[in-house]
């Protein structure tokens, strides 16, 4: 059977008909949409020639690799490649444009600087597309804005502050970079007010506000009411349709101004005079997923690109702002000391006359002073207790030996409620029966206290006090000027209508213990966001030594002080910002020869490895160099299936 079969005729397969390609620059340049290091470049495929008016620089199209439809987007139009063979474009997804020349440098030059792929910083910067969103019809028209006399009073608070407005208004901007603490006695927000005002005084220019969450946007949207014919909010807040709605009007340039959280920093913002960023030390600046970049050095990248300026705010100063200062690039923008001495919050801390008054104020978790000022307090308006733990009683240990309460999974046990039953933090296990495994007691204690156990209590010393608790997902917005207690934690404190007319910062001390390089300069951000809530003169105390260096920051209402001493401390030690950091994590096999690699190309100073993970220092001036060889590196691994997985953070916010 099988000798007759080779008699039968082979049908030959039909010739595959060539579709006629674009005359003028047929190969397309594109970006596919695959997070893999090795596959990070451009590819080239033919463009068709019923797809030539379509396909431009900046769409989003359909092509075949390997096999399989990815997405990708376009990004130049060549006359010819050096590949043999080009496959031709499947199809062009939208003819909306989603990336100009300016977002594409920009992109390309995040990749480099934290050594990701472009396409993981695209999916951060162009939002999914929305099919209704795109073709929505808008309304928006650029629009002029008046500069008022409280947007000149606003800076009149600062330093070199008229002179800033002074250029906003005159679109003299380009080579301004800025770093400012906000002034107490008057919403942030009155100070971007101010110079959004200036730019828009102007026929031309555009401003880009970049805030850490949704609350900080919809803040911004109620003062900036006046120019809604001309603004976009970008935030994720909005909801896909929305957003992608709002993205597409500030890329046809129908806005002069745009608002928006984390992504926004990418926004393509026609004819951008000025960057301002608003509480770049906030964790929400920084994206979670590869390549983990963050809002200040995207924006500064961008400042940089496209000859704009730059201003960071913030309730007080980061050590790289701060190191941005010492070497000239940025200028110093501070709160007057005559409007400080007239208007600053009068700030206590403890000291040695509160141990003799109170021996055992060293050791209490609330002191006498504090439970003084919040009496006081509360004659004339809300009082603000800030607690820096949610929950009951998050942490607990053994009552006998001090040992930290953990489960049999190895979690640690946290109480809920008064009437609760311990639970595990790890796997939820309710742990009714808890003996020590060091001196086998059976009893707990509080090794921390949380902002609803704090509410208890000072319900108890307050009775017939509104006690109003604020954290996690129960965060309260706004209260009014009727006298109540406000117990929040960091970042969910609401915002007083009159301003507080006291505040309690509590467990101020086991802020400053924790462990990482940014534990004391975040405790000072903390403090400084609370105490801008304040009203002009109000009281608050601080329950640590007044000798401390973060609390004098405090006390002094200066900010730039303490990040000065912040950064001399990283720089005798040779730590970020006077560094550039790369943490490595992975198995310790591939961490070994991902060091072994490093260290054949750079001068680098290894910490570890330890726990999964490796810290490699370089000089400054070697950063795009560590960048570059990380990428390489990881993209050579990446081709590699037997090689395991080793994930690059560079720069991260913190180093434990």
């Amino acid at each position: 059977m099988s000798d007759q079969l080779e008699f039968l005729p082979k049908r030959a397969k039909p010739a595959r008909k060539e579709a006629a390609l674009a005359e003028v620059d047929p190969v397309a340049q594109v970006r596919i949409d695959a997070p893999l290091p090795h596959l990070d470049r451009i590819f080239d495929y033919a463009i068709p020639e019923k797809l030539n008016d379509q396909v431009v620089a900046g769409v989003r199209v359909r092509v075949r690799f390997a096999g399989r439809l990815l997405g990708g987007v376009v990004v130049g139009r060549i006359a010819t490649s050096e590949a043999k063979t080009l496959r031709p474009i499947e199809r062009v997804l939208s003819a909306e444009p989603v990336l100009n020349d300016e977002t594409t440098a920009l992109i390309t030059a995040v990749a480099q600087r934290f050594a990701g792929t472009f396409s993981d910083v695209f999916r951060s910067a162009v939002p999914p597309r929305h099919a209704r969103g795109e073709a929505a019809p808008s309304s928006r028209a650029p629009m002029n804005a008046e500069l008022t006399d409280e947007d000149w009073a606003a800076w009149d608070r600062y330093t070199h502050g008229r002179a800033l407005l002074e250029r906003a208004s005159q679109g003299r901007l380009t080579d301004v970079r800025g770093v400012w603490g906000s002034a107490p006695a008057q919403p942030w927000t009155a100070d971007v007010v101010a110079l959004v005002h200036a730019v828009l005084s102007q026929d031309t220019g555009s401003v880009l506000v970049v805030v850490p969450d949704a609350w900080d946007v919809r803040q911004l949207a109620k003062v900036t009411e006046d120019l809604t014919s001309t603004r976009a909010l970008l935030s994720a807040e909005l909801g896909p349709e929305r957003r992608y709605r709002e993205f597409c009007s500030v890329l046809r340039g129908e806005t002069r101004l745009v608002i928006g959280t984390r992504n926004a920093v990418f926004a393509p913002v026609k004819d951008l005079q000025l960057i301002i960023v608003w509480d770049d030390a906030d964790d929400a600046c920084w994206e979670p997923q590869a390549p983990y970049w963050n809002v200040r050095d995207v924006a500064a990248l961008r400042s940089h690109n496209e000859s704009c300026a730059l201003l960071i705010g913030g309730p007080s100063r980061s050590v790289e702002t701060q190191s941005w200062i010492d070497s000239g690039w940025a200028t110093a923008l501070e709160p007057d000391r005559a409007w400080l001495r007239a208007h600053a919050p009068v700030i206590r801390a403890l000291e040695t006359e509160d141990l003799a008054r109170d021996p055992a104020a060293a050791s209490a978790r609330i002191p006498h002073t504090a439970w003084a000022v919040a009496k006081e307090g509360l004659r004339t308006g809300p009082v603000l207790i800030q607690v820096p733990r949610k929950g009951y009683l998050p942490l607990l240990s053994c009552q006998q030996c001090r040992e930290s309460a953990m489960c049999s999974c190895g979690g640690p046990l946290a109480l809920k409620s008064r009437q609760g039953v311990p639970q595990c933090m790890w796997c939820g296990a309710l742990v009714g029966n808890w003996t020590c495994t060091n001196c086998h007691s059976n009893e707990f204690r509080a090794s921390a206290t949380g902002v609803e156990r704090t509410a208890e209590e000072f319900g108890r010393a307050f009775p017939g006090t509104p006690i109003i608790w604020s954290s996690g997902e129960s965060i309260h917005r706004e209260v009014d000027s009727t006298p109540a207690l406000v117990v929040a934690t960091p970042g969910a404190e609401p915002i007083a209508v009159d301003g507080y007319a006291a505040i309690v910062l509590l467990d101020a001390r086991t802020q400053l213990m924790r462990t990482g390089l940014r534990a004391g300069e975040e405790a000072v951000r903390r403090w400084f966001a609370a105490a801008l809530l304040a009203r002009p003169k109000a009281h608050i105390v601080i329950t640590a030594d007044h000798a401390l260096t973060a609390v004098q920051a405090l006390v002094r209402w200066d900010a730039g002080w303490f990040a000065t001493r912040e950064l001399a401390d990283r720089k005798a030690t040779g730590l970020p910002p006077d560094s550039r950091a790369a943490v490595i994590k992975g198995e310790i096999n591939d961490l070994v020869a991902v060091i072994a690699e490093v260290e054949t190309a750079l001068n680098v100073r290894i910490l570890g490895p330890t726990d999964g993970q490796a810290i490699i220092l370089v000089d400054r001036k070697d950063g795009a160099a560590l960048a570059a060889q990380l990428h390489a590196i990881t993209a050579s691994r990446s081709a590699k299936a037997a090689l395991g997985a080793v994930h690059v953070y560079l720069d991260p916010r913190d180093i434990r």
